[in-house]
């Protein structure tokens, strides 16, 4: 009997075997389907021409407009045969970053047609999107088009023009190439970079009561770009203005605020391999410049941005307390202060201290082994030099790093102190309660050095005996913020 199942089995392998053989000699393909599933990816083909024929996925451009071929085409068809094509969306052009290709010359063009089935208002405006297609806004339906549009490749940012090295540059800021904004539901573009000279009148809403024309005049103080409703025209008129709401001649309906930047508070002077050697007071901190897609979750004033860090940094020491902690020239320093009272004025204006390794880079620059001249407590903020005459101001202007006061850090550490029996430690305020470990006490880390420390200072120097219960006149803070 086992001897028959065996056979049995053993036949059915055999015929198995003889099956797939006969598929696997067999010509072509047998377990699979080779299916060519076409064009799957859109073709842009540029401006329509009545001797190609087109494709499905085709894009092409005709009277200003740009359309989709859904149906194979024979020469002569026109992109407005509702048979073959599809308009993509009216007076529309491909622009850059859109992701699709386009033809060669200027993608902003200088003229737009429409075609006879497009109705217009005489209040409708063109949208040049760099990552978008161009659309037009039909003031009959009441609902501006993007409200809040500000738009620029991403890499194409406000700027100080370069090299520093040449005294004008250093008080001339350059717009983006490309940029749309809209201003109470109409939108305007500048399509092509324009300089604004600080020092010329023509840039500003006024020079009364205070001529900031005048460089000494800009020392230390924040002002704001401003896009404006032109007297005729697409393009914004770009002014320049100390006030925080609207420029002088302007409200909130005919302008909008877009960016701003600081005035180095006084001149650097000559120091060999730093960044703003040179620089006089009231030029253009560099890194000082942003814009609403640039800028910090804070406040932006008086604030500087580090690309080694990806933050915004305080260029002075912290003044105030609670929502009234600001960096500001010439502000009394906030100092004898906890570091647990810091975090919370940082934490109320969406601030927060800087680490270790953040500290090192947003102070590189600034002067190493000396502390302020006349090693005395300056007060106030900004604008000192050192024991060797030097101007106490890092790469990107950042005042007072090292030298002045320390500065807490957001960086914990624990050291030995044969006093501290194991237990709860009542913090400061009735806030809660701190473990200690025996013999080991709650340390947070101070950085920069104060106004005796001498060679102890840098950007590199750090104390480590402070708990953040301590208070010390010479301890104070500087806070930073992440970018939007």
């Amino acid at each position: 009997m086992r001897n028959k199942v065996f056979k049995g089995i053993l036949g059915l392998s055999v015929l198995l075997l003889l099956t797939i053989g006969q598929f696997m000699v067999m010509p072509g393909p047998v377990f699979a389907t080779e299916v060519n599933l076409g064009r799957i990816k859109p073709i842009y083909q540029g401006t329509y021409s009545a001797a190609v024929v087109y494709k499905p996925l085709d894009f092409v451009k005709y009277n200003g407009s740009t359309y989709f071929c859904i149906l194979q085409t024979t020469a002569g068809i026109l992109p407005t045969n509702v048979t073959y094509f599809q308009e993509v969306a009216p007076t529309s052009m491909i622009y850059p970053d859109s992701g699709i290709p386009q033809s060669t010359g200027s993608a902003w063009g200088t003229s737009l047609t429409f075609s006879t089935s497009t109705s217009l208002g005489t209040s409708d405006t063109i949208i040049p999107s760099q990552n978008a297609i161009k659309a037009y806004a039909d003031t009959k339906a009441s609902l501006p088009m993007f409200p809040g549009l500000y738009q620029r490749d991403r890499a194409d940012k406000w700027a100080l023009k370069a090299p520093y090295s040449t005294a004008t540059n250093r008080y001339t800021i350059q717009s983006p190439t490309l940029l749309s904004v809209a201003i109470n539901g109409n939108v305007y573009y500048i399509t092509s970079q324009t300089e604004i000279d600080v020092s010329n009148a023509a840039n500003w809403d006024t020079t009364s009561p205070t001529n900031y024309t005048t460089a000494a005049n800009r020392a230390g103080k924040d002002f704001y770009i401003y896009a404006c409703v032109p007297v005729s025209g697409t393009a914004p008129k770009i002014l320049l203005s100390a006030s925080t709401t609207y420029p002088s001649g302007y409200n909130t309906t005919t302008s909008r605020k877009i960016g701003g930047f600081h005035g180095l508070c006084v001149a650097v002077g000559t120091i060999s391999g730093h960044t703003l050697t040179g620089f006089v007071a009231g030029d253009v901190l560099p890194a000082s410049i942003w814009d609403l897609n640039h800028r910090p979750v804070s406040a932006p004033e008086g604030m500087v941005y580090s690309e080694g860090i990806s933050k915004w940094v305080d260029i002075y020491l912290a003044s105030g307390t609670g929502t009234s902690t600001a960096s500001v020239y010439a502000a009394t320093i906030t100092d004898t202060r906890d570091w647990n009272d810091f975090t919370d004025d940082g934490g109320a204006v969406k601030k927060k201290m800087l680490t270790d390794p953040e500290f090192q880079v947003i102070a590189t620059g600034s002067n190493e082994g000396t502390n302020i001249y006349g090693s005395g407590d300056p007060g106030t903020t900004g604008g000192h030099i050192d024991t060797a005459s030097r101007r106490m101001i890092s790469n990107i202007g950042v005042e007072d790093a090292c030298g002045v006061e320390w500065q807490w850090l957001d960086e914990h550490a624990t050291m030995w102190e044969d006093a501290v029996t194991a237990g709860w430690y009542d913090l400061p305020g009735d806030k809660g309660q701190l473990y200690r470990v025996a013999k080991t006490n709650d340390v947070q880390l101070i950085a920069g050095g104060d106004w005796g420390c001498g060679v102890s200072c840098g950007s590199r120097g750090r104390g480590t005996s402070s708990s953040r219960w301590i208070t010390y006149t010479a301890v104070g803070c500087r806070f930073c913020a992440e970018p939007v």
